[in-house]
């Protein structure tokens, strides 16, 4: 008998779920090309948006057959060119911000310094908002988002497709080991690349039960543990971008009082790393990330 190519209805619904998250990517370009000023709630929201769709593009290409996986990696280097403009001028707000916040007693001299500092990163900030309006206007225009929604639209009828649940928490499965083993990896030695690394292992399996908990909250379900430890990996990388963006400029006192942030949010992170996270995760209730 043949195989039957009816897409199994899980399948589709994964695939509407998909479309959804191209939808709010497109709002959020909108409001980035089309408004007077791309507030740094407005990137957050765009540069979130923008890994849910890598995620998604991935889970997606995996589903179907080899052939049909071209097209979506294309699609997916462009959105990692889009997410990398993104992340470029969020810095430099959460930079601003830092900063603000940070600044010590200042003689007259370090005041000076310290405003033209801000000076430099503000001007950075609208020159990459600029170049980021550009790019984000010429994708749209150019169909990006669009041949995505058609890409998600066609149901893969495959193998490997025929139950959405049990190839999500397969994959789930997958990114619990990665982050497992990141992690062990961080508690030995917590370099910046191997933080780094589990920061980004911490936020995909996340991101991808963001996904399967629209289908399924059981599969989906989310970790407090891995909240919290993405929060802390998340102000560590602030204040690490921070400083390398403020290296060559500050004046001595805020270097300091940036350092003093720094050590505390690392010596916090190490105590979460070696808290116990020994048992499964996804014991609370499902979240985005």
């Amino acid at each position: 008998m043949a195989r039957s190519s009816v897409p199994h209805p899980d399948i589709e619904e994964l695939g509407r779920r998909l479309v959804d998250r191209v939808d709010a990517v497109l709002r959020a370009v909108d409001r980035v090309v089309d408004g007077s000023r791309g507030s740094p709630t407005t990137l957050h929201l765009l540069h979130r948006d923008l890994r849910r769709l890598r995620v998604g593009i991935a889970v997606w290409r995996r589903a179907g057959p080899r052939r049909r996986a071209a097209p979506l990696r294309e699609f997916d280097r462009r959105l990692k060119r889009l997410a990398r403009l993104v992340g470029g001028v969020r810095d430099r707000d959460v930079a601003l911000g830092l900063l603000r916040s940070a600044a010590p007693t200042l003689s007259a001299d370090e005041r000076r310094e310290f405003a033209a500092l801000r000076r430099h990163l503000g001007t950075e900030a609208r020159i990459g908002r600029t170049l980021l309006r550009a790019a984000l206007r010429r994708e749209r225009d150019l169909g990006l988002f669009e041949g995505i929604r058609e890409a998600f639209a066609s149901v893969p009828a495959h193998r490997r497709s025929g139950d959405a649940l049990r190839y999500l928490a397969q994959l789930r499965a997958e990114g619990e080991a990665a982050l497992r083993a990141a992690g062990r990896k961080a508690r030995r030695r917590p370099t910046s690349r191997r933080l780094h690394r589990l920061r980004i292992e911490v936020r995909g399996w996340r991101q991808l039960g963001a996904l399967a908990a629209a289908i399924a909250p059981a599969v989906g379900a989310d970790d407090p543990r891995l909240r919290t430890l993405q929060a802390e990996l998340g102000r560590l990388h602030d204040l690490d971008v921070t400083g390398l963006l403020a290296a060559d400029e500050a004046p001595a006192p805020v270097v300091r009082v940036l350092h003093r942030a720094r050590r505390r949010a690392r010596r916090r992170l190490v105590r979460t790393l070696r808290a116990d996270l020994a048992a499964p995760f996804g014991e609370g209730a499902a979240a985005a990330a």
